[in-house]
């Protein structure tokens, strides 16, 4: 019997593990994921925990426990040499391989405003959720006891794609349960969501990101749009119409980018993204694959797809598809995409949705099919009851605090 095909998974987000998935039931290959983090995040869910809604381990799952029978090593990639075939991680440890897929997600980007990186919280993991947790709820502890002034419970989100308004609407009515806890001081707290583009939610049509706007300010977020910001302090925001936001807690979703340790493998596109042929390799590389934030795939001319969790599903598929067929000498197929539309919360029964047919559902309709979708995409059963439990209780306890404290 032949020497099974050895592939290299870098990443265990969703494009990663949707292909280790496939790759595992072919007896000709051999699958080994590497990852920095020993779970699978679910992070369209992290402004959840990062606003005491769910706890860290509803949207975490144990990726052994995901992929039975793939090799999981622990470990962070920092370097791929094509020549050898092999992959580094941080502690010296070298991996060969025979097909690799790189599936290793996105990372902020500040756009070299002076400030953001130092000042500014962003929200791509389970660590910077809990700082964001840490910060919205002793704010309130320290302005009670007169440790801060009341400015500091300003919120200025940056940033009005789906992740700015979610979080907005999220803070906004975790500020509206605090009234209970905080009598004294809640009505200073507030929300500010800035964008520097002409409209909330560009990817939408007109109508839905209408919708948003007004249904972010009916529960108190103060939008402000075609909107740049020239720079940041410790306590303040400075836009570049001169405006001063004083702020407590700078959440910074203004923007994404493919990890640069990266680069030297091939031509990039937008936001560091590697250009990825029809078959989602890399042109000059054919043994590297990319998928997911991190590459630049273009269908018929048009922009990069996209880097949201269906896109990367999709491209995980299709990219272990075509392994599978190189192993077995069959014919590759060029990747195309499936738009199954698109959809943002912006709080209790507050919700956008949209499909590629034009349909367009706002409000309750729209948050109940959010909620349906994310239970669904959820891995492992315990997760998926638990974070029902979590947002039934939430919904049926509205308004008397926070559920989750912090645990010093």
């Amino acid at each position: 019997m032949p020497k099974p095909l050895k592939v290299v998974v870098v990443g265990a987000g969703f494009g990663g593990l949707e292909a280790a998935k496939i790759l595992r039931e072919s007896p000709r290959i051999e699958v080994v994921m590497v990852d920095r983090h020993p779970y699978q995040l679910f992070s369209p869910l992290l402004y959840q925990v990062a606003t005491g809604a769910l706890p860290e381990d509803d949207i975490a799952y144990p990726v052994r426990a995901a992929i039975p029978g793939v090799t999981f090593i622990r470990g962070d990639v920092v370097r791929v040499d094509p020549q050898r075939h092999t992959v580094q991680l941080f502690d010296g440890q070298h991996i060969d391989y025979d097909q690799l897929i790189l599936a290793t997600g996105s990372v902020g980007t500040t756009f070299g405003i002076p400030g953001v990186e130092e000042n500014a919280l962003q929200m791509k993991s389970i660590a910077e959720a809990r700082q964001i947790k840490r910060r919205l709820l002793n704010t309130y502890e320290d302005v009670q006891e007169g440790r801060l002034p009341r400015e500091a419970l300003r919120v200025v989100v940056v940033g009005g794609g789906p992740t700015g308004v979610e979080v907005s609407g999220a803070v906004a009515e975790m500020q509206a349960s605090m009234v209970r806890e905080y009598p004294d001081i809640a009505d200073h707290a507030s929300v500010t969501l800035v964008e520097a583009g002409p409209r909330l939610l560009p990817s939408f049509s007109q109508q839905s990101s209408d919708h948003a706007k007004e249904e972010l300010e009916q529960i108190g977020v103060t939008v402000k749009l075609a909107t740049a910001v020239d720079r940041m302090y410790e306590r303040d925001v400075h836009l570049k119409s001169g405006e001063i936001l004083p702020a407590g807690t700078v959440v910074w979703a203004a923007g994404v980018a493919a990890p640069d340790r990266w680069a030297d493998l091939g031509a990039t596109g937008p936001a560091r993204r590697l250009i990825v042929d029809d078959f989602l390799r890399l042109p000059d590389v054919p043994d590297v694959w990319v998928v997911g934030d991190t590459a630049a795939y273009t269908d018929s001319g048009t922009a990069p797809l996209p880097m949201v969790a269906p896109v990367a599903m999709q491209m995980g598929r299709h990219a272990a598809r075509n392994i599978i067929a190189l192993a077995s000498g069959k014919l590759m197929a060029p990747f195309r995409y499936v738009d199954k539309g698109q959809m943002a919360t912006i709080g209790r029964r507050r919700a956008v949705a949209e499909t590629p047919q034009g349909i367009r559902l706002h409000g309750t309709p729209a948050w109940l099919a959010w909620l349906g979708l994310h239970v669904v995409y959820l891995a492992g059963g315990r997760n998926r009851v638990s974070v029902l439990a979590d947002w039934a209780w939430n919904y049926l306890a509205w308004g008397i605090g926070p559920r989750r404290a912090i645990v010093e």
